[in-house]
This record gives C-alpha cells, sequence and structure tokens, in this order.
C-alpha cells in the first residue's frame, strides 16, 4: 500500500503535469493498494483504471488532525468513501477509507482525542452505512452510549462542533 503519488499522476500543485515518475509507464506490484489522500477525486477512478484497489482518505474529509471548523462532525458523518460516477465494477475497488491523524501540530493528548472523538465514530458508520441508510439524528442518538462511556474513561471530546 502506497499514498497516490506512487501511480505517478499530480497530486500537490507544485509539480508539473505529472510527477517526477513517468505516469504513464508507471507499473506497480501486482496487488498494490493505492492510498488515495490528495488531488482531485477523477484520480481514483484513474486509478481503479489501472486495475489497482483503492483506500480513500481524502484529506479534505477524512483527516482527523484537521479541525471542526475544516471538518465538521456531520461532514465526517455523511463522507462516502466511493465518489460518484463509478460504475458497479469500479465501486467494488474501494476497499474502504482511512482517517489519518498527524501529530506534529498535535501538543498533548487531550487536544489530539479532542479532534479524534466523536469523528471516529462518525468515520467508522461512514465506512459501513449505505449512503441511502444515513440518518444523522439517528446517528447522534446512538452516539451518546458513547459519550458517556468517553466521559467515564476521562477521554476529552466535542460534540457541539
Amino acid at each position: 500500500m502506497g499514498w497516490n503519488e506512487i501511480t505517478g499522476d499530480r497530486v500537490h500543485s507544485y509539480q508539473k503535469e505529472e510527477s517526477d515518475a513517468d505516469a504513464k509507464n508507471i507499473k506497480l506490484a501486482k496487488g498494490t493498494i493505492v492510498h488515495f489522500w490528495k488531488g482531485d477525486t477523477a484520480l481514483i477512478r484513474r486509478t481503479i483504471e489501472k486495475g489497482y484497489d483503492v483506500v480513500n482518505s481524502y484529506h479534505n474529509s477524512t483527516y482527523l488532525d484537521y479541525s471542526y471548523e475544516q471538518i465538521p462532525l456531520k461532514k465526517s458523518y455523511f463522507f462516502d468513501p466511493i465518489p460518484e460516477g463509478l460504475t458497479d465494477d469500479q465501486k467494488k475497488r474501494i476497499l474502504g477509507l482511512g482517517c489519518q491523524m498527524w501529530g506534529e501540530f498535535i501538543p498533548t493528548v487531550e487536544s489530539m482525542n479532542l479532534k479524534i472523538y466523536p469523528r471516529i465514530a462518525a468515520y467508522s458508520e461512514a465506512g459501513w452505512t449505505d449512503k441511502s441508510h444515513k440518518d444523522y439524528n439517528r446517528f447522534l442518538h446512538a452516539l451518546e452510549p458513547f459519550l458517556k462511556r468517553w466521559k467515564a474513561k476521562g477521554v476529552k471530546y466535542d460534540v457541539a462542533k
């Protein structure tokens, strides 16, 4: 598994048309899983068309170290790891989602927990609940026992955001 830079596609704005790798000729090992995190979501389709499976961790939707202003709880809940416009066969190549917590700007465990909880529960539901069955109010109600458990264990969280 590797971040989607391994495909050779242009992921960063500072890159020229293609990355340093020759995107047209890149051949990854059979069974390679591409961990999509950045770039146009059309790159997911392009990666699947090259024959690779994808874990979708689009940074603007799943990064736990981002603030609640950037990724509110509701946005986390409604994240769909399967982008619009994929065929049924292409959808099968999306293995799920990932949520990164990069700690270089997280000074304490408490501040980390405030960013993770309860969004991690929302991402869990995002990964296994068909979007036609999503109900944010039901999710908030189902979250209540977890909030009590986290509070009892001293885990700081913030649902107001």
